[in-house]
């Protein structure tokens, strides 16, 4: 697969919040507002969005998509179908394992329950931002990936960075058909994917096939004893009842609060709870432990009550 040649293409951004393409390129005249539900609120009350040069602009299979650079970060926008802009990733390609979107670092409250993961899976690759982390900050984990579109494959390799070798493996493959047919189990599945939204998925683009209280059950029974499964809830009419199924399927769950009104729920197997006192110490460590950009203390706080 080869993708398009673009000429200097550059997107601006006024008051309003339009995005206009100016020069050659693609052809394209006019784009939507950007939504950056994926990005920090505080980004997002200060009305920013990303400018750059337009790198890629390319539909699949499965999804339209765009890449943009400015100066050393890269995004990863998908593009529905009435035009709206999302925020899948984004990258500072000097410090690719700093995770730049608020989602990504909430995932990794996955340490709290099982602090030295041996094998994790990621379903849904994007732009690979997390798989740079585990890269950076905990290089004896074995880190599976399946994406179902080779597409995005492509773009992470050309433009993310990310490509199997070492530690890393990644599959070209449908998830729920690889969960359920691999005799593999993990410590963490980090469940992350979306489509294009159509009468398939839900608003959001998760496939609909992927939230069942059955689907969510055969996922439990491919995690080891005291594993976690991650879930990246983005905000949706049926929020509440996909945590309600979520909650159905493990003995426990914990679920945290982003600032653009999504969730972070860590299914846990282990039939112990743990209360919010504790998992503020455990939170301590991990910042001592990890000393990222972020802190798991700070990430706690975000429990819901």
């Amino acid at each position: 697969m080869s993708f398009p040649r673009l000429t200097t293409t550059r997107l601006v951004v006024g008051a309003a919040g339009l995005v206009l393409l100016l020069g050659v390129g693609l052809g394209l005249s006019a784009m939507s507002r950007h939504s950056t539900a994926a990005v920090d609120a505080e980004q997002d009350e200060a009305g920013f969005l990303p400018q750059g040069e337009l790198e890629l602009d390319f539909r699949s299979k499965f999804s339209h998509f765009k890449v943009t650079r400015e100066e050393t970060t890269r995004t990863l926008w998908f593009v529905r179908d009435n035009g709206e802009e999302v925020v899948e990733s984004q990258v500072d390609i000097n410090r690719p394992y700093d995770l730049l979107v608020e989602y990504t670092r909430f995932m990794f409250l996955s340490y709290l329950f099982r602090p030295n993961p041996e094998r994790v899976l990621i379903v849904g690759l994007g732009g690979g931002s997390m798989t740079h982390f585990l890269g950076r900050y905990d290089r004896k984990v074995k880190v599976d990936v399946v994406e179902i579109d080779p597409a995005i494959i492509q773009v992470a390799a050309r433009y993310f960075g990310v490509r199997s070798g070492g530690n890393l493996n990644i599959m070209n493959a449908d998830g729920l058909e690889y969960l359920t047919k691999t005799k593999a189990k993990y410590d963490v599945i980090y469940m992350d994917a979306f489509l294009k939204p159509s009468a398939d998925t839900d608003d959001t683009g998760v496939p609909v096939r992927m939230k069942t209280l059955n689907f969510y059950k055969s996922v439990r029974e491919k995690v080891n004893s005291d594993g976690v499964v991650v879930f990246n809830l983005n905000p949706h009419a049926g929020q509440a009842d996909d945590v309600k199924l979520i909650r159905e399927a493990f003995p426990n769950i914990y679920v945290f609060r982003l600032n653009y009104n999504g969730l972070v729920v860590v299914a846990s197997t282990s039939e112990q709870h743990v209360p919010t006192r504790a998992l503020d110490r455990l939170a301590a460590g991990l910042d001592r432990r990890f000393r990222a950009t972020f802190s798991f203390r700070r990430m706690v706080e975000r429990i819901a009550r």
